[in-house]
C-alpha cells in the first residue's frame, strides 16, 4: 500500500517538484485500498495514519548513491517497496528508484517478489507504461529498480482536484490505459492491480500504467518457486487462493476467489471500475469490506445512464460489458475495448504525440481522430438534436421525431396531412410512383406494382421489375425509406440518428436486410427498435409535449392513451398482429425504465395469413355461386385482393361484408360473414394463444399478474380474437390500444432516451434476445449436436466467450453457427460457418502431454449480440491478448461493391 504523505522540500528538489506531489509514484489516499497486498479474506483490514510512514525507511536509511544513481528524496512508499527520486550521474536524467525497505532486504520471499516485478517491467516498452531502465543489487546489498520518472498526478488525485470527468476525457484516459495494458497482456503479463492510483496522468496528458508489483507473468516465464521443507509453495502471490491480491474497490469477482486464475479479463473488469471512478468520483461498489465483496460478486452493475445525464446507452453498454460478473460475458480482449471507446476519445483530450499520430495515420483507425459515433458524447452532449423514427410496416409506415430533452413531434410519413405512408412502389418507365398512387394502379396494372416487401427478404430479387430493373428487396425497401424521410423530415439538416422498428421475432437475416436498406437510403447511425418495446414506450410519452409545429394527427395519443395511470412498478402484456408478424412481449416497468422480460411470436404469422384465409373463403364462394375462381387471372385476382382488404376492415365493426369484382364487363358480388371467416382462422387464433403461453412461461409470469394489457393491429380489435388471446388478464387491469403513429412516437422516444443530454425523458428500455444462437459441435465418436450458447431471453447486449479445442490431428476446424427458427422456435437454421486454421499456440512447457506431444490447441471465440439484435463474432488464440473480428453471418444479401452501384442507381432516379 502507498500512504498519503507530503515531504518537505530538500536542497535536491527540482523545479518540476513545485507542483504538489508531482511524481510518477505519488502517494494515494489511505481509504483507497487495503493496507496489505495480500490479506486474509476473513481478516479485518487495518488502517494506517500518516504517522506510520515515520516507521518506514527515511532518506537517512539509504545510501546517498546506489550504483550510478544519486538519491534525492523519498517520494512514495508501499507494501512492495519504497520509491525515491534519483539522478543518473552521467546521463543527468531524473529517475524513480524503487527498492525494498532496508529491513526486508534479507527476506528471501520479499526479494523474490521484487524481482518478479523487475522481470515484468523489463518485458514492457510502451508509451502508456512507465519504462524500466535498470535493475540490480548494489554493493551494499540493496535491490533496486530504476524507472522512468513522470511529471504528473495519479488519477486518484486528478479526480480529487477536478471532480468527475467529462465523458470524452474519461474515455480518452481509459483508452490510453487499455493500450498500455494490452501491450502487457500480449507479453503474457496480467497486472492484477488496475486502479486510479496505479494510473498516472503526465502533464502532457499521457496516461502511464504504474506498479507491476502484483502482476502475474505467464507460467512459462516463472522461475522455480520458493518451497518449504515439504515442497509446498510458500509464496502467497503464486498460491494465493483464499487471500486478497489487489485493491478491493476495483477487484474482479474471480480475483476475489483465486488470484492465480485471474487473466486479462480481470484487468478489463478493474479498468471498467476505474472508468466508473473517473465519471462519478467513487468506485462502483462502496461500503464496508463485506459490502464491497458482495457488490463485486453479486451486486447489480451500476447504470451509468442513471449516474450521469450525459452518458448515452452505447457508452453505458461498453461499461456494462467491461464489468460483467462472469469473465465469459466480458470483452475477451482489450483491443475490443479500445475500438469501442475510440469514437468517444476526442483529440482534445489526447496527448500531443497521440494526436499527431492519429492525424498522420490516414489508413486504419479513423475514429481515433474523433470521427465516428453518433452517440459520442463529445459531439452531442452540448446539443439538443432531433432524432427520426420510422415504424416500418408491411402495408403502412408512420414517422415521428424526438429530442433528448423530451420534445416530440408526430410527422406526416405520407406527405401533407397524411400520417401513414402506404408501402407500395410502381413505375412508369423510369418514373417512380409511391404510396396510395401506386396502389391505385393495382387494379389496372397489377404487374407494375410491388408491395409487401418484407416478405421478399431472403430472396435474391423481387419478381417484378421497377424502373426497368429486377431489384433485391433491400434496394426497394431503401426506395421506400428515402421517400418516407423526404415526406416527413423537413429542413436541410439530417437526423442525428434514426430508429426503425422491426418485429422482435426478426432473425439475423431480416435484421441485417433492414439495416442494409437503411444504409442504401442514406441513413447513418440506425437503431433497430423492437416494435413491442416502442409500443409500450409510447404509453410513457406526454402527448402534449411537442417541439416545433407539427401536423395535427387525428386519433393520436391525446385523450386515448396518454400516460399510464400509475407511477408504481407494473407488469405489462403486449400482443400485436401487424402485417409483418405476431408479437408478444412481457415488459416490467419500474420507476426509471421498461425491462422486456420475454418476447414471442413469429415474423411469418402476421396479418397476411388472415387476409389469405379471407381471400380463399371468398374465392370459394365465387366458384360456388358463379363458377368463377378470380385467382386464375392476375387482373381479377388483384381485384379480389383489394376487395378482401376492404372487407376485412369492414368486419372489424360489422358482422358481414360484401366483396365485389368485375368479370367480363359485369360486376358480381358475394357476401361473407365475420364468424365464417373467424371459424376458418381458428388455428391462427390458437397459434397466438399458444405463443402467449410460451412467452409467459419464459418470463415466469401469469396473465393474471398483468397490470396493463396493450394490443395493436386490426385483428386484435375483433372481440372474439381479443378475448381469446387475453383470456386470463384480470378485469381490473388497464387496457390500452396503440396504432402505428403511436409506435413511431414510442420508437423516437426510445432513441432519444439513449442519447446524452437527456432531460426528464424516461431511461431507454432494456430488451432481450428473441432467438437462440448455437454452434454445431462434434463428440469423440463423430456425432454432431447443437450446443446453445446464447439463450433466448438474454438481456441485450448479450456476450459469451467459448474456448473451442482444435485437435492436434487437424489443421483447421469448421465453426458452424445456427439460429433457432420455426413458429415454435423448435427448429434451427444455419447462419453460416467459419474455417479456423491451426496456428502455433503460446503455451507453457507444462502444456505438453506425457509423451512430449503438445496438448490440443484452444481458441477463444467471443459471441456478442448487440442492442440491434445482431450477432458479432471475434476470434482469439489461446495465449494471446488480441482478437480478430470475423465476417458477419449470414453474409450480407448485397456485397459492398454491389451496394455502391445500387446507391448510384437510386440517386439517379426521379
Amino acid at each position: 500500500m502507498i500512504v498519503s504523505r507530503e515531504f518537505p522540500k530538500t536542497q535536491h528538489q527540482t523545479s518540476q517538484s513545485n507542483a504538489p506531489l508531482s511524481s510518477s509514484y505519488e502517494n494515494l489516499p489511505i481509504n483507497e485500498l487495503p493496507t496489505q497486498d495480500c490479506v486474509s479474506q476473513g481478516d479485518e483490514i487495518d488502517s494506517f495514519d500518516v504517522a506510520d510512514i515515520e516507521k518506514r525507511d527515511t532518506i537517512d536509511d539509504v545510501p546517498e548513491k546506489i550504483g550510478d544513481y544519486v538519491i534525492r528524496e523519498l517520494i512514495g512508499s508501499g507494501g512492495m517497496g519504497n520509491v525515491y527520486l534519483a539522478e543518473h550521474t552521467r546521463m543527468q536524467r531524473m529517475v524513480a528508484i524503487k527498492m525494498l525497505p532496508i529491513k526486508r532486504m534479507k527476506d528471501e520471499l520479499a526479494v523474490r517478489r521484487f524481482y518478479d516485478e523487475v522481470r515484468a517491467a523489463s518485458r514492457l516498452l510502451h508509451p502508456n507504461i512507465v519504462t524500466a531502465f535498470d535493475a540490480g543489487e548494489s554493493d551494499d546489498g540493496i535491490h533496486y529498480l530504476a524507472m522512468e520518472h513522470v511529471d504528473g498526478v495519479t488519477l486518484t488525485r486528478w479526480v480529487a482536484m477536478r471532480g468527475p470527468l467529462p465523458v470524452s476525457e474519461a474515455a480518452s484516459i481509459i483508452r490510453q490505459a487499455a493500450l498500455g495494458l494490452l501491450h502487457a497482456h500480449r507479453a503474457g503479463i496480467v497486472h492484477r492491480d488496475v486502479k486510479p492510483g496505479n494510473l498516472m496522468r503526465a502533464t502532457d496528458g499521457t496516461i502511464k500504467v504504474l506498479d507491476l508489483g502484483l502482476a502475474r507473468i505467464s507460467e512459462a516465464d516463472y522461475v522455480s518457486p520458493i518451497v518449504d521443507a515439504d515442497g509446498e509453495d510458500i509464496d502467497p502471490l503464486k498460491s494465493a487462493k483464499g487471500r486478497l491480491v489487489g485493491t478491493l474497490p476495483f477487484m474482479s469477482p474471480e480475483q476475489l476467489e483465486n488470484p492465480d486464475e485471474a487473466d486479462a479479463r480481470s484487468d478489463i473488469y478493474s479498468l471498467g471500475a476505474t472508468m466508473y471512478f473517473l465519471l462519478t468520483a467513487s468506485p462502483p461498489f462502496s461500503g464496508e469490506y463485506l459490502d464491497q465483496v458482495y457488490g463485486h460478486r453479486h451486486g447489480e452493475i451500476p447504470d451509468l445512464m442513471q449516474a450521469r445525464g450525459d452518458v448515452d446507452m452505447n457508452f453505458a453498454n461498453i461499461f456494462f460489458r467491461m464489468m460483467a460478473k462472469k469473465p465469459d460475458q466480458r470483452y475477451a480482449s482489450l483491443d475490443e475495448v479500445i475500438d469501442d471507446l475510440s469514437p468517444y476519445a476526442t483529440l482534445a483530450d489526447a496527448p500531443v504525440w497521440l494526436s499527431e499520430f492519429a492525424q498522420r495515420n490516414t489508413v486504419g483507425d479513423q475514429s481515433t481522430a474523433g470521427a465516428g459515433s453518433t452517440y459520442a458524447s463529445g459531439s452531442t452532449s452540448r446539443t439538443v438534436a432531433r432524432v427520426f423514427a420510422i415504424d416500418f410496416g408491411m402495408f403502412y409506415s408512420a414517422a415521428a421525431s424526438a429530442s433528448p430533452i423530451g420534445g416530440m413531434n408526430q410527422l406526416s410519413a405520407g406527405g401533407g396531412d397524411h400520417p401513414l405512408f402506404r408501402m407500395a412502389i410502381a413505375s412508369d418507365g423510369e418514373q417512380l410512383i409511391y404510396g396510395q398512387d401506386a396502389i391505385e394502379r393495382r387494379r389496372e396494372f397489377p404487374q407494375s406494382l410491388v408491395h409487401c416487401l418484407p416478405m421478399y427478404i431472403g430472396k435474391p430479387v423481387v419478381d417484378r421489375k421497377v424502373a426497368g430493373r429486377s431489384c433485391p428487396p433491400e434496394v426497394l425497401m431503401a426506395m421506400l425509406l428515402r421517400k418516407i424521410r423526404k415526406n416527413a423530415w423537413s429542413g436541410n439538416t439530417q437526423p442525428l440518428a434514426t430508429a426503425i422498428t422491426v418485429p422482435s421475432s426478426y432473425d439475423q437475416l431480416h435484421r441485417r436486410s433492414v439495416l442494409q436498406a437503411a444504409k442504401m437510403a442514406g441513413m447513418s447511425s440506425v437503431r433497430l427498435v423492437d416494435r413491442s418495446i416502442a409500443a409500450v414506450q409510447s404509453l410513457l410519452v406526454d402527448p402534449d409535449h411537442e417541439i416545433g409545429a407539427g401536423p395535427a394527427i387525428e386519433g393520436g395519443l391525446g385523450g386515448r392513451i396518454g400516460e399510464l395511470d400509475s407511477d408504481q412498478d407494473q407488469l405489462i402484456f403486449f400482443v400485436g398482429v401487424s402485417g409483418q408478424a405476431t408479437e408478444i412481449a412481457i415488459v416490467r416497468r419500474d420507476e426509471t425504465r421498461l425491462h422486456q422480460l420475454a418476447n414471442g411470436g413469429h415474423w411469418h404469422q402476421g396479418t397476411l395469413p388472415w387476409l389469405h384465409r379471407l381471400v380463399d373463403l371468398v374465392a370459394a364462394k365465387f366458384v360456388t355461386q358463379f363458377g368463377l375462381d378470380p385467382r386464375r387471372s392476375m387482373k381479377t385476382g388483384a381485384q379480389l385482393q383489394i376487395a378482401c382488404e376492404r372487407a376485412m376492415n369492414t368486419m372489424l365493426l360489422a358482422d358481414s361484408a360484401t366483396v365485389q369484382i368485375e368479370s367480363s364487363g359485369k360486376k358480381i358480388a358475394v357476401s361473407v360473414s365475420r364468424n365464417d371467416w373467424l371459424d376458418y382462422c381458428d388455428d391462427l387464433i390458437a397459434g397466438i394463444v399458444a405463443a402467449v403461453k410460451r412467452t409467459c412461461d419464459q418470463a415466469s409470469v401469469s396473465l393474471s399478474d398483468v397490470d396493463v394489457c396493450v394490443t395493436m393491429g386490426a385483428v386484435m380489435r375483433i372481440a372474439r380474437v381479443r378475448d381469446a388471446v387475453t383470456d386470463g388478464v384480470s378485469a381490473t387491469a388497464q387496457r390500452r390500444v396503440v396504432d402505428r403513429t403511436d409506435v413511431a412516437r414510442g420508437a423516437a422516444a426510445c432513441l432519444a432516451a439513449e442519447l446524452p443530454g437527456r432531460g426528464d425523458v424516461a431511461m431507454p428500455p432494456r430488451g432481450v434476445t428473441s432467438q437462440e444462437i448455437g454452434i454445431v459441435v462434434e463428440d469423440a465418436k463423430g456425432r454432431r449436436r447443437i450446443l446453445p450458447i446464447i439463450p433466448r431471453g438474454t438481456l441485450l447486449p448479450a456476450r459469451t466467450n467459448r474456448r473451442l479445442t482444435l485437435s492436434k490431428k487437424r489443421q483447421s476446424m469448421t465453426l458452424s453457427l445456427v439460429e433457432s427458427s420455426g413458429i415454435l422456435s423448435d427448429d434451427w437454421h444455419s447462419l453460416g460457418r467459419y474455417e479456423i486454421e491451426s496456428e502455433p499456440a503460446r503455451v507453457a512447457p507444462e502444456s505438453k502431454l506425457s509423451n512430449g506431444d503438445q496438448k490440443p490447441i484452444g481458441r477463444m471465440i467471443g459471441f456478442e449480440i448487440n442492442v440491434n439484435g445482431l450477432l458479432n463474432v471475434r476470434k482469439q488464440s489461446t495465449g494471446t491478448a488480441s482478437s480478430t473480428k470475423l465476417p458477419v453471418l449470414p453474409k450480407p444479401a448485397i456485397s459492398d461493391d454491389e451496394q455502391a452501384e445500387w446507391i448510384l442507381w437510386l440517386d439517379s432516379l426521379r
